[in-house]
């Protein structure tokens, strides 16, 4: 039902009350990702986090990158984009919508932008491997977006926003909404969101290197080339205005539509569509120029000014049934298809330069490509006991990518794998205090070998307001199709997958294995009126790791993907939130991580060693509530130079402060407004920049 506007954000926080208003009591939040059974969210037998809608609507969120910002355990770097959980990084980390898998870029980075916070009722965000139910690539855990589900009555939400820099960097406009409803035995729910980003951009330079000639091996800037038509061409250095936040337009409508034909039988349909324009520009590791060399090749033209531009398009349609043959007995089936097309234009500003006629004709490493994924699911659901669940079921999905970056001739090709699966989880209730859970998972992959995952968790009560959890739990994941074929170059670079052989680059072909992972957790939680708390720590450690790798045996460089032979991750997390007064409430949360890739003795690579928050919740009256948090990244390490030792990120801090207001006499109109990096704190290029302070303003109608 519509939450009570206002009352309901504070309500969030367990056993608190406001002794000056009406008390606002939620249904206990029901979450199904950690055992893909319904389960009370303090009951989980594993660490997790849940965003509800009413905590996403306090942090004026807009995109999902928004809400995984300030969601404690989840690491997004401000510029890459990459996701990671527990130091698992961006490839272990499995992001589905509704259960399901989306067809899209190999990374998550443009994912985060995607899907609009106004499409999502819940996010459940479950800690440490889960092969077992959700097979490869959730070696860290999942990320499950939980899109809003039909509800009884009908109720809708209306919203608009902007915001900006104080210089106008970054402009953001966005226009939300959603409706849902049931009407006897149909049920629907519609979204849809409108959004542009503009640009910020910082000014680099572009230090221009090309052949040298002369028959001198290496690279040199143009002034010392000894082929004149690079010489006389081409300048030193050029000025770019490097984009860290994409200019983007962004269009994503989506719906669901169930209809019950029996009391026990349920049927249903869900369609989402995305259509999204971006650009960006930087400075490209290669870009071809138009000059040929005296050997008959193009002579390549490094460091060069580069602009991108994106046009993509995503539609993905899912079937689902649900079937109650008996009392003990429920069976549910669900088959999906996403499809996504990509448009990809890579041209460079300085195409005069280049020897090129026009901007358009340098737009030489450019393509389409297509992305589709089916999947088909069946699981049963048998609670033969009050003591005993079981769940048990049969998966299979296949991926197909068509592009012309499988080859150096830009020739369209397509490469395709597929999955099957079977797997199966007990749930056995020892005693009122005792539960052990327990799984196994069969994978037959097209492209590796097959793989076999377990896993074995004790809950224990040993005091009311004390859980402990123990937990094994194995992972693996499949090396994909452009960490395998991927052959191109890139404005950041030359891309070579194992599969690639070039004898120019001193590049063979090798094999990927695919990487397992072993994780142990303790854990202990507890709640009372008005607190809660977590402590965990963990290790996990991962054979065969897959790290994108920086190479350069002839001194050319290029970046391929290699197993590493062990990375090692350990960690300590706490959380906690109290309510000191009706007005007042404060929750922290902090993470240590030590990792090390054991074959270089070097930690893994953009994984900090500390991430800290810690948020204020004051509400001086009925209708204001203002609220600060602070968000702690510790170091990082990266490649800078291949060879070299890797270079540090310095630790940064961010602030932001949001205040919500709803006047009494408007009804239910919710104004809201805040400021994102308060004390303008500065963030390394390395990991992306940040604007600095970026303030906004909007207002949300429900009804």
């Amino acid at each position: 039902m519509r939450p009570v506007p206002m009352l309901a954000l504070l309500s969030t926080l367990p056993g608190l009350a406001l002794a000056d208003v009406p008390a606002v009591v939620l249904e206990e939040v029901t979450v199904t990702s950690a055992t893909r059974t319904d389960r009370a969210r303090d009951a989980s037998p594993v660490a997790m986090e849940v965003v509800t809608e009413q905590e996403i609507r306090k942090q004026g969120a807009v995109t999902l990158r928004d809400v995984l910002l300030n969601t404690p355990g989840v690491f997004i770097n401000p510029g890459r984009g990459d996701i990671s959980i527990r130091g698992a990084g961006a490839k272990g980390t499995l992001l589905l919508v509704d259960g399901r898998r989306l067809a899209g870029e190999a990374g998550m980075g443009f994912e985060l932008d995607r899907i609009p916070a106004g499409s999502i009722e819940r996010i459940e965000v479950v800690k440490g491997p889960m092969g077992v139910l959700y097979g490869s690539d959730a070696l860290g855990g999942i990320i499950n977006i939980i899109t809003k589900q039909p509800q009884d009555g009908l109720e809708g939400m209306v919203s608009t926003s902007v915001g900006a820099t104080a210089s106008g960097d970054a402009k953001r406009y966005e226009v939300q909404g959603d409706i849902r409803g049931r009407r006897g035995d149909t049920g629907f729910s519609a979204w849809f969101n409108a959004s542009r980003q503009g640009e910020y951009s910082e000014t680099g330079t572009a230090r221009v290197m090309v052949p040298r000639g002369g028959g001198q091996p290496g690279a040199a800037p143009p002034s010392e080339s000894s082929f004149p038509f690079l010489r006389n061409n081409l300048a030193d250095t050029y000025r770019v205005d490097v984009s860290y936040r994409e200019p983007t337009d962004l269009l994503s409508v989506g719906g669901r539509l169930t209809q019950r034909l029996h009391e026990r039988l349920e049927l249903g349909m869900d369609v989402s569509y995305l259509r999204e324009t971006r650009d960006a520009r930087f400075v490209g590791n290669m870009h071809p120029s138009n000059y040929t060399l005296p050997n008959g090749q193009t002579a390549p033209v490094r460091n060069a000014p580069v602009e991108n531009d994106w046009e993509n398009d995503r539609l993905d349609v899912a079937l689902r049934g649900r079937l109650e043959p008996t009392d003990t007995l429920q069976l549910d089936w669900r088959s999906h298809r996403s499809r996504y097309d990509k448009d990809e234009t890579i041209t460079s500003p300085i195409w005069n330069d280049l020897g090129y006629t026009s901007q358009g004709a340098s737009a030489s490493v450019s393509g389409t490509g297509e992305v589709t994924v089916h999947g088909h699911e069946l699981t049963g659901t048998w609670r033969p006991a009050e003591a005993h669940t079981v769940l048990a079921g049969a998966e299979y999905r296949d991926e197909k990518r068509s592009a012309p970056f499988f080859n150096r001739d830009n020739i369209q090709e397509s490469r395709d794998y597929w999955f099957r699966s079977l797997f199966a989880q007990h749930e056995w209730r020892l005693s009122p205090h005792a539960e052990i859970i327990y799984g196994l998972r069969h994978d037959d992959p097209s492209q590796s070998k097959s793989a076999n995952s377990g896993s074995m968790g004790l809950q224990y009560v040993i005091h009311p307001q004390a859980r402990l959890r123990i937990n094994y739990a194995e992972g693996f994941r499949i090396a994909d199709l452009p960490e395998t074929f991927l052959n191109r170059e890139t404005p950041r670079g030359r891309l070579a997958g194992a599969s690639v052989t070039d004898p120019a680059l001193g590049k063979e072909a090798f094999e990927l294995d695919p990487e397992r992972s072993e994780n142990i957790e303790v854990g202990i939680s507890g709640q009372g009126q008005g607190w809660r708390y977590d402590i965990a720590v963990f290790q996990s450690t991962i054979d065969d790791r897959i790290e994108r790798t920086v190479e350069a045996p002839r001194g050319i460089t290029y970046t391929t993907f290699r197993n590493i032979s062990e990375a090692r991750i350990r960690g300590l997390e706490l959380g906690t939130s109290y309510r000191f007064s009706p007005a007042w409430t404060v929750s922290a949360s902090a993470g240590l991580l030590d990792t090390e890739n054991r074959e270089a003795g070097e930690k893994l690579e953009f994984e900090p060693d500390l991430q800290a928050r810690i948020e204020v919740d004051w509400r001086p009256a009925a209708a204001w509530e203002l609220n600060l948090a602070v968000r702690h990244t510790g170091t990082q390490r990266y490649t800078d130079t291949p060879g070299e030792p890797l270079a540090r990120v310095d630790p940064y801090t961010l602030t932001d402060l949001r205040v919500s207001y709803m006047p009494p006499a408007l009804g239910p109109v919710d104004i809201f407004g805040g400021v994102e990096n308060l004390f303008d704190t500065r963030v390394d290029t390395a990991v992306g920049s940040d604007p600095g302070p970026f303030g906004y303003v909007g207002v949300r109608y429900f009804y």
